[in-house]
């Protein structure tokens, strides 16, 4: 079988990166199967060797790029009209709830996080919980509101997603919009 061209073994690797970043926001970092990652991105398990030295560092660049491309999302909704409003609004959905493999590593990993908080896993989530408290924080000098404004958005959307399909679900989504609109 012949070697995959440099540009598609990049555009592989991509695609393995992406789909390790939607499997790590649903299922965490233990969730985490070389099966499950060459299913979502399509491809086989062979070149999977060569371009990770270890899960960790695939799950370092997974976490990376859940980051860049949240942050990148968050960006777009915060440059809305209305930012804080706007950002609130889709961080507290239904739609982000129901929604993990797109949405925020950080209500993703936070459980996970902890038990390793200082190996590979914990160095990208502080790093997205990072980006996620500077756009929480945009156009405000008061760093002790964006912290816990993060702290109740996070907490809330987990607890939604642990009660989804119930209505304790929504109400812990429209509780925490109410309590942030103050």
């Amino acid at each position: 079988m012949p070697r995959a061209s440099r540009a598609q073994t990049e555009a592989n690797r991509a695609a393995v990166v992406r789909a390790a970043a939607a499997l790590v926001r649903e299922r965490g970092a233990a969730g985490l199967t070389l099966d499950a990652v060459a299913a979502r991105a399509g491809l086989t398990h062979g070149g999977f060797y060569k371009q990770f030295a270890s899960k960790d560092a695939l799950i370092a660049e997974a976490v990376d790029e859940a980051a860049r491309e949240r942050r990148e999302a968050t960006a777009a909704v915060s440059a809305r009209e209305g930012g804080r409003a706007a950002l609130l609004d889709w961080y507290l959905s239904a739609a982000h709830r129901d929604a993990p493999a797109s949405g925020c590593v950080v209500a993703g990993l936070a459980g996970e996080a902890s038990v390793d908080p200082h190996g590979a896993l914990g160095d990208g989530f502080r790093g997205a919980l990072d980006d996620l408290i500077a756009a929480r924080a945009s156009g405000t000098a008061d760093r002790e509101a964006a912290l816990a404004d993060v702290a109740l958005m996070v907490g809330a959307i987990e607890l939604a997603r642990a009660t989804a399909g119930t209505p304790l679900s929504d109400e812990l989504l429209a509780a925490a919009r109410a309590r942030l609109a103050l």
